[in-house]
This record gives structure tokens, sequence and C-alpha cells, in this order.
């Protein structure tokens, strides 16, 4: 199961349902270190496309996808190194909710949208279905120009009730939004390196010693 789909599915279950007003989506809090290092990709770039993909024939609901012209890829250049996708050109993922083919819309309340023209940073992770927002709405900032040509990042997050867990008993109480200070894009993608960098090394077995008799 995917972060955004535990961080998601941890807030539903932890909460009464008369506990968060209707059209709002609940979700475990997770500061920019730990949703990085979890995240298999981090891209910066402008969206060229989106498209609904009502997929109910297969069982699989209405999909939305969201296409992106990658400017700089700052986690995962492994990953595309081995795909279409490189600098330059563009990757696409997806999130549920879209317009179904009856003309009907189907939203999940709090996940990021996505115009075309924008300007992001997103930080992805894989699931069967493939890529999507790592968790959740927590997973895009927003990359906006002044008259003077700089760049600073941004999150909105509306319509999102957040969580903070206790690691020790499990308890799981209201929590305030993960940190969303305005900064520059230049000093936003060296906290992201920061955070790769900082990432705790995979656990190595150990190698068997044969010993000489």
């Amino acid at each position: 199961m995917s972060l955004t789909h535990r961080l998601v599915l941890a807030g539903l279950l932890s909460l009464p349902l008369t506990a968060a007003p209707a059209h709002a989506m609940t979700v475990l809090a997770v500061e920019l270190p730990q949703l990085v290092q979890t995240s298999e990709l981090v891209l910066h770039g402008k969206i060229v496309a989106v498209q609904s993909r009502d997929r109910r024939a297969e069982g699989r609901g209405v999909w939305t996808e969201f296409t992106l012209e990658i400017a700089e890829v700052w986690k995962g250049e492994g990953v595309l190194s081995v795909s279409p996708a490189r600098v330059g050109k563009r990757f696409t993922w997806a999130h549920p909710g879209g317009l179904r083919t009856d003309g009907l819309m189907v939203s999940v309340p709090g996940m990021p949208q996505f115009a075309v023209g924008e300007e992001v940073v997103v930080a992805l992770e894989k699931t069967a279905q493939g890529y999507t927002i790592c968790g959740g709405p927590q997973g895009k900032w927003t990359v906006q120009t002044d008259k003077a040509g700089k760049k600073s990042v941004a999150r909105e997050m509306p319509d999102v009730h957040f969580l903070a867990q206790n690691h020790q008993t499990g308890a799981v109480t209201a929590s305030a939004p993960p940190s969303q200070a305005v900064k520059t894009l230049a000093e936003f993608k060296a906290d992201v390196l920061a955070a790769i960098k900082a990432a705790p090394a995979p656990a190595v077995a150990p190698i068997p010693v044969q010993r000489v008799k």
C-alpha cells in the first residue's frame, strides 16, 4: 500500500464519522524529509496535459492523468534513466477522480489539482496502478514567478484535516498542517536535496565469514 493510501486510510480509521466536515480529506501530517525520502521521484516542471480516464469497465474507477514537461529531476534520475522520461521530456502520473464518460464528475476532496501551464514541484511514488502523488495533497508545490523573474514555492492544501500519530502508543490526535513556509525555488530545492542526502542508508545483510581451520 502506498504512503498516500496509508496516510488517508489511517486518518479515516482513526476518527469518528462526525469528526470532520463533509467534503474534506483526513490524513497524517508528513514533514518534508519523510515525504521526500518516501517518494521515488521529485520532479520540477510544467503541466502540459490533464486527461480524465474512465476505467470503470475495467473495475478501476475514474482517474485523471497529469503530464509534466520535466525541467529538473531532483530525485529519481536512476529511475528516469531507464524510462522514456528525462529532462526536457514528459512524465505522466494519475490519481483517483475525474470526468466520467456520462459527464458526471468524480472528485476526491483534498487531492491536489493541476492546470495546464502550471509550474510545479511534485513528489511521486510508485503503486500497483502506476505513479501517483506521494502523501496525497502534501506532495504538490506550486512555483510562482514574480515580475522580476524570481521564483518562489508555496503549497496550498484546502479541504484537508491533519492528524499526528504517537509512534509509541499509536494514538492519533489532531495536528497542525506540515510546514508550508514560502521559499525561493533555490531554497526549496536545497531543502529537498538535503532530505535526500540525510536519508538512512539501506540495511545491508552481513556477509558470512568462513573460518579456516
